[in-house]
């Protein structure tokens, strides 16, 4: 399993190489291409619905605005003779604000349900076309494959925090396991499917962490065969490793304004993905997300450079696991 970067990355460490990702899409008699095209349709559905929804929003906003605007200027003039008459209006205003402003709430609820749906759906098409490739293709192109990676971590689930609270710094409402940079539970077990960092060691000797995908879980769920993310489908490099072997990759995005504590903090040493490879290398965080969407920058350890270390490079989080030194 020697790889080689193949990219344009001109300095790369001897990185192996690959990108391909996959969570297991089931089983289906529907042709692909029938899928992947209702799929779309739904998604342009949802799209033109949000917009509509978006409108709404705005109006509901206006009006939660314009009634917390009329309860501060009767609270201005509340020395008025009509105390009561001001005082039942008061009642009656801060009322109306409050219906509006949980009708702004329920409408930005209905949208963010909407953009889920959507995730989805891109999820279930790369599903298809990453199943649809490995039992048509002798082998995926690396930009192909680099490609879908980078579409599987894009639509890869943010997670917000409570929808009551809003904020994972409120009590009682913590990151769960897998979201971010908070690491699986000690009795988690991988399903089959699921994508992780792999330590193997490949027939030439060297050793490294490979982006793989869970193929079978032993009965004692302590051990895993995995199959590795670049071999090709009717050569398939499985490999069967021990428990403590494994890292499983986050299954949720952490929200960088509702969650910082789910985050990497700067300057973390981390396992990250070299870009352009399917492998995990030992690298620091340089800088963190600000928004869901945003990547980590990685400094990788990297001999090539003069430095011993590379330029910065961005990482998804689906990509950036705690840092773990298996020969210890």
């Amino acid at each position: 399993m020697t790889r080689t970067n193949n990219s344009n990355i001109e300095h790369s460490p001897s990185h192996t190489s690959s990108s391909s990702s996959s969570a297991v899409a089931q089983p289906s008699s529907t042709e692909p291409k029938d899928i992947i095209n209702q799929n779309e349709l739904t998604i342009q559905k949802l799209l033109l619905e949000l917009q509509d929804d978006l409108k709404q929003t705005k109006e509901c906003y206006n009006s939660s605005r314009d009634a917390w605007l009329s309860i501060q200027q009767q609270q201005k003039s509340s020395t008025s003779p009509n105390e009561n008459i001001n005082s039942q209006s008061s009642k009656t205003n801060l009322t109306q604000a409050l219906t509006n402003v949980q009708n702004e709430i329920n409408m930005y609820k209905t949208a963010l349900a909407k953009i889920s749906q959507v995730r989805q759906l891109q999820i279930e098409i790369a599903n298809v076309t990453k199943n649809h490739i490995d039992v048509s293709r002798s082998h995926t192109t690396r930009r192909g494959l680099a490609d879908l990676l980078s579409h599987m971590a894009y639509v890869l689930k943010i997670w917000y925090g409570s929808e009551h609270s809003g904020n994972c710094s409120n009590k009682g409402d913590v990151p769960p396991p897998l979201c971010g940079a908070i690491p699986a539970a000690s009795n988690h077990v991988c399903h089959v499917g699921d994508l992780i960092a792999g330590f193997v060691e490949s027939d030439d000797g060297d050793e490294n962490w490979i982006l793989a995908e869970v193929a079978n879980v032993h009965p004692n769920k302590t051990k895993y065969d995995i199959v590795d993310i670049d071999a090709e489908p009717d050569k398939g490099r499985y490999y069967n490793i021990n428990k403590r072997h494994v890292i499983p990759l986050p299954q949720w995005r952490a929200c960088p304004l509702t969650c910082p504590q789910a985050l990497f903090v700067r300057r973390t040493i981390v396992l990250a993905l070299y870009p352009q490879t399917s492998c995990f290398y030992k690298g620091i965080v340089e800088s963190i997300p600000r928004i869901g969407k945003d990547s980590y920058s990685i400094i990788f350890e990297d001999s090539s450079y003069n430095s011993g270390y590379s330029p910065e490079f961005d990482v998804p989080q689906m990509f950036v696991v705690a840092y773990k030194d298996v020969k210890k």
